[in-house]
């Protein structure tokens, strides 16, 4: 799981800055076949990107030290 949430939040960076960077320069030059589906991507991208983020956080790679529950100090 901790693979899929550095995939999917590579991904999602990917689309969001296509979308944001090629949306608005296809909008700016007034082109609108292009524009409006690149511009839908922006908010694809930030989902997958949040939802990499979570999966990342929440499933740690196994074997590290930070997977042992913490206890009060002995």
């Amino acid at each position: 799981m901790h693979r899929f949430g550095v995939i999917s939040l590579y991904v999602g960076l990917v689309l969001a800055v296509v979308g944001l960077i090629g949306g608005f320069g296809l909008m700016l030059t007034g082109e609108q076949t292009w524009s409006k589906p690149l511009i839908a991507l922006v908010p694809i991208g930030f989902l997958l990107v949040f939802n990499g983020l979570v999966t990342t956080l929440l499933h740690r790679p196994p074997g590290s030290e930070d997977d042992r529950p913490k206890g009060p100090p002995e």
